[in-house]
C-alpha cells in the first residue's frame, strides 16, 4: 500500500513540475524585502488579467513560474517604488534577470540571451527618455512654464523615438525568422508595424507569439481602416435630421439597407459594436430583454465594426442576439455616423429622424427607450 501511495505522490509531483513550462528567476541589486507584482492578460480560453504578487527576499532574490500556451508581455511593478518594466513570458523557456530594477540584464535560455542583446542595444535610448523626463520634472519643480516644458519634452521624445524606431525596424527587416522580431514589433513607427508583421516568417507568425501578433495586427489594421475612412468620408449624422442610409452585407451575405426598415412604425436602434468589445457583449442580455419585450415597437440593427467576419458571426451565434446584423468592412459607416467609442447606439424615430446617440452602456439609453416605447 505504501508503495502505491508513494508512486501516486511522485506522479502528482512530476505532473505539477511539468505543468510549469515557464520560469523566471531574479535578483534586484537595489531592493530587498519587497514585493514584485507580475501582471499579464491571458486569452485562453477567455480573456482575464493574471496578477501575481511575488515576494522579494532580504537579498533581492525572487522566483516565479507558470504554465502558459502563448507568449505574454508581462508588466513587472516593484511595490516599494512603483517602478515598472516589462518582460515576455515565453512557453518552454526560462529567464534570469539581475541588476537594479530600472536597468536589469536578462539571461537564461537562447531566446532570452538574444532578448538581452536587443535590450542592451536599446538601453541608451531608454536612458535618454529618463533624462528627458528628469529635465522636465526639474523644470516643473523650478516653476518654469508648463506649456514650454511640454513642447521641449515632446520634441525630445520624438527625436529619441525616431532614432530607436530605425534601429528596431532594421533588426526586424534583417531577422524575419527570429521571435525577437515579434517581441519588438511595437518599438517602431506605427506606419511600419503592419508591413513588419507581413515580413515575419510563417514559423514566427504562427508560432508561440501568434496570439500577441494577432492582437497587434487587429489593432493596427483597425487604425489603418480608421485613417483611410476619415480621409474618404465625413460626418453626416445629425440629431433631429434623417438618419443617413447605409447598405451593408447581413449575416446571410445579403445586402441590407437601413432605410428599407424606415416608415414601418418602429423605433430603430443602430448598435455599433464588435466581437472584440467586452462592454458591447456585456450589454447584449439587457438589449435582448428590451427587444423581446417591445418587438412590436422596436427594431435593432447591429453593425459589426473593425471585426473579422468569422468572429462576428460566431459571436452573434454564441450570444443569441436575434435582431438584424450587418458587417462594416471598411470603417466608412462609422465615420459617417460619428462613432468614436464602443458600443455606440443611435436611436431613430419611426419616421427616420435621429433622436439621440449614446456612447457606452448607460442607464440613460434604457431610460429613453422606456419613455418612447411605453
Amino acid at each position: 500500500m505504501k508503495t502505491i501511495i508513494t508512486v501516486i505522490l511522485l506522479g502528482a509531483i512530476s505532473l505539477g513540475l511539468h505543468a510549469q513550462n515557464f520560469t523566471l528567476k531574479g535578483h534586484f541589486t537595489d531592493i530587498a524585502d519587497d514585493t514584485l507584482l507580475i501582471e499579464y492578460v491571458r486569452r485562453e480560453p477567455d480573456k482575464r488579467v493574471v496578477s501575481e504578487r511575488i515576494p522579494v527576499d532580504s537579498n533581492g532574490f525572487f522566483n516565479y513560474s507558470c504554465n502558459i500556451k502563448w507568449a505574454y508581455n508581462a508588466e513587472l511593478t516593484v511595490k516599494s517604488n512603483g517602478y515598472k518594466s516589462h518582460i515576455f513570458l515565453v512557453p518552454d523557456e526560462s529567464a534570469e534577470i539581475d541588476g537594479p530594477c530600472a536597468y536589469w540584464k536578462i539571461n537564461g535560455t537562447a531566446f532570452y540571451q538574444r532578448m538581452d542583446s536587443i535590450n542592451q542595444m536599446l538601453q541608451p535610448f531608454y536612458k535618454e527618455f529618463d533624462a528627458a523626463k528628469s529635465e522636465y520634472d526639474k523644470g516643473m519643480a523650478d516653476g518654469l512654464d508648463k506649456a514650454v516644458l511640454d513642447s521641449i519634452k515632446k520634441a525630445a521624445n520624438m527625436d529619441i523615438n525616431k532614432r530607436m524606431w530605425k534601429v528596431t525596424h532594421q533588426y526586424i527587416t534583417e531577422h524575419p525568422n527570429d521571435e525577437i522580431s515579434a517581441a519588438i514589433l511595437l518599438s517602431q513607427d506605427y506606419t511600419d508595424i503592419l508591413p513588419a508583421i507581413r515580413m515575419l516568417s510563417p514559423e514566427v507568425r504562427n508560432g508561440r507569439f501568434r496570439n500577441y501578433i494577432d492582437i497587434i495586427d487587429n489593432m493596427f489594421s483597425r487604425l489603418d481602416k480608421e485613417i483611410k475612412a476619415k480621409k474618404s468620408e465625413k460626418l453626416k449624422l445629425q440629431e433631429g435630421k434623417l438618419v443617413p442610409d447605409f447598405t451593408l452585407k447581413d449575416i446571410d451575405g445579403e445586402d441590407f439597407s437601413l432605410h428599407s426598415i424606415l416608415g414601418k412604425g418602429k423605433y430603430i436602434v443602430v448598435d455599433f459594436w464588435g466581437s472584440w468589445c467586452s462592454w458591447c457583449i456585456k450589454g447584449f442580455p439587457k438589449m435582448k430583454e428590451y427587444y423581446d419585450r417591445f418587438r412590436d415597437k422596436l427594431e435593432i440593427v447591429g453593425v459589426a465594426c473593425y471585426d473579422k467576419e468569422d468572429k462576428w458571426k460566431a459571436s452573434v451565434r454564441k450570444n443569441n442576439a436575434p435582431w438584424i446584423h450587418v458587417f462594416s468592412p471598411d470603417g466608412k459607416t462609422e465615420v459617417r455616423f460619428g462613432v468614436t467609442a464602443y458600443p455606440y447606439k443611435v436611436v431613430v424615430s419611426p419616421d427616420g429622424k435621429v433622436i439621440k446617440c449614446f456612447t457606452g452602456e448607460t442607464d440613460e439609453f434604457y431610460n429613453m427607450l422606456d419613455d418612447v416605447l411605453k
